[in-house]
Parts: C-alpha cells; structure tokens; sequence
C-alpha cells in the first residue's frame, strides 16, 4: 500500500516537472521596448506650475510571456496603448522656488502589459529628469516686433500694456512684451508726398524662452503713421556762380545782386535736411566778348535721387569785362572759376 501511494506521489511530481518544463519552452521575450510616459501634475498644483520633461519622455522595459499574450503585448506597442500615465506633486517645502529640478521614477507596478506577461524595467532606464517652474501673472508694456522700410512718424499701440502669465524665472528677466512679426499693409499708390497712417492688429507672442505663456488680451491693434517717401524742397536765394575756362581774361559780374539768385523747386527723398544744390553758369561752351549777357542756361548740380519739378532757370543779366592789367605787368590770365 505504502509502495503504492510513493509511485503515486513520485509520478505526480514528475508530471508537474514535465508540465514547468513544457511552459518554459513555450515562453516568448521582447527586451528593451520604449515606453511611453505623459507626466501631469497634481489638479490643484497644474495652474500654478509649468512642467518641462528633459530629454526623451520613454523608459525601457523587457516582457516575457505566452506566444498569444506576448502577440496583444505587440500589439499594444504598435497601437501606443501601452504607456504610463505619472502623477506628481510638488513638495510642500518647495513650494515656495520659482524653478527647481526632479527627477520622475517609474516602476514596474506602473506598466500594465496583458495578464500572464511579465515586465521587468531596466532600472538605470526608468528615470525622467523634469524641470518645474513656478506660474505668475505681470504686466508688460508692449515692443513691436516691426522692421519698417520707410521712416515712422508715429506709432501708437493699444492697449500699451497687457498682463502675462507664465514662468516667474522667465517673467524675471522680461522688460518687454514683443508681439509676433509684424507686416504693415503696403503703401496706396500716389502717398509718396503725404503721410500714410495703417495699422491693424498684432498678435503677441504665446512662448517665451521655449515655454508656453498666456496673455490678455492676446493680440493688440498697431497704427502706424509713415512719412512721405518724398518731398517738395524750395530752395530759395541759391547763389549763382560763373564756370570759366582757364585763362578767361573777362571778369564776369552781376548787373544786380539779387539776380546772382535764384529760387529752385526740387523732388527728392523726404528728409529733414534741405539739400545741397549748386547753379552756375558754364562760361566754357563758347567764344565770350566782352558786354552783357542775360538769359543764358543755368547749370545745376543736384543730389543723388532728386529732380526738378519745372524747366531749369536762366540767368539774368551780367557783364563780363575785360580784367585791367596793372602798370608793368602782362594781364592776369587767371585759371578757371567756378563753383
């Protein structure tokens, strides 16, 4: 009986022996798959704290298991089902830091694969290193983020200031709110002579440094007062010079003072300086004899960019007299003048 009863015992053990053995031989291992984790904080900490993740927001972990589980196991990879959704909280001791580092740890208790899979986390692997920052809420003047191709007379933003929040490390070293590039409307045809006021509005910017911000409001309205690209310049009492050639023996000379004047409307870049403009009269294009001369063309030397807006001037009358010789001497053949 006893004899009995030991076969029995004997066989069942073996037979438990063959069946771990049979289900170790039908075991399949997938190592070090990339896992997934979405960090969020704490409901009653998310509106007053910024999270940023550092690197890559994934550990590592190696499963074993069945064939048909370790197929869902795959599955679920492929799909992005299997990941980790971490909770945290920030210490009550620091509470009080506007910016401090921690670092996430994930455990095996946290993945969630099939039943009869087994994970086991790469311990070196688990650990997300995280960047919290405190929220607040300031008030910034606005800077225009505008590179005008013509000069401003003017530039008004509205509201000048709006109230930020974001990262106090960040908001720390803000002077200035800028908004988003801003491009002005172009110029209607035929405002090259007048003001040109535009404008519109501008969206401020929603990141700072790399991190998210709000605004109120979130856009601002710009108007823009341009000057003319051009203008009328009246050049008055522009003295008029003589060009001579070299060795002239005339000394030219004004009938009238005010007429070695003369009065010059010109179109050219807007500016707040009056340019430079010389008028004479070229003695050097023909035979000149003594007496007077009136109506001759004027020369006029402009600067760059600008014309006249009516025919060129003449001149009024002058005299070109014979220059007198001193006693003793041969007459003065004196080189060219001009302007």
């Amino acid at each position: 009986m006893l004899d009995r009863l030991i076969s029995a015992v004997v066989a069942l053990i073996l037979g438990f022996l063959v069946w771990l053995y049979a289900r170790s031989r039908d075991q399949e291992m997938l190592d070090n798959a990339p896992i997934p984790v979405s960090i969020v904080l704490a409901p009653h900490q998310a509106d007053h704290y910024d999270l940023e993740t550092t690197g890559l927001s994934q550990i590592t972990a190696s499963f074993s298991g069945p064939p048909s589980r370790m197929r869902e196991l795959r599955g679920q990879l492929q799909r992005g089902e299997l990941r980790v959704n971490k909770m945290l909280t920030v210490p009550e001791d620091r509470l009080g830091e506007n910016r401090f580092l921690d670092t996430v740890r994930i455990g095996v208790e946290e993945l969630h694969p099939p039943p009869g899979v087994r994970a086991v986390v790469t311990e070196e692997r688990n650990r997300i290193p995280v960047t919290l920052r405190r929220l607040v809420e300031r008030r910034f003047p606005i800077r225009l983020d505008y590179t005008p191709d013509e000069p401003i007379a003017q530039l008004t933003v509205e509201p000048a200031s709006v109230l930020v929040r974001g990262p106090a490390d960040i908001l720390d070293r803000l002077r200035a709110l800028p908004t988003q590039p801003y491009v002005a409307p172009p110029r209607p045809d035929g405002g090259l002579l007048r003001e040109f006021t535009t404008g519109g509005p501008a969206a401020l910017v929603d990141e700072l440094e790399g991190r998210p911000i709000r605004t109120n409001p979130a856009s601002v309205q710009v108007r823009i007062t341009m000057q003319p690209r051009q203008r009328l310049y009246e050049l008055i009492d522009v003295p008029v010079q003589f060009l001579c050639p070299a060795n002239f023996p005339l000394r030219p000379r004004w009938e009238d003072e005010r007429a070695g004047k003369v009065t010059v409307r010109l179109l050219g870049p807007a500016g707040e300086e009056q340019p430079a403009v010389t008028a004479f009269v070229d003695l050097t294009g023909r035979k000149f004899e003594p007496g007077l001369y009136a109506d001759e063309p004027l020369r006029l030397q402009l600067p760059k960019d600008f014309q006249l807006t009516e025919s060129p001037p003449r001149s009024a009358t002058f005299r070109l007299a014979p220059i007198p010789a001193e006693r003793g001497e041969t007459p003065n053949l004196g080189g060219a003048r001009g302007p």
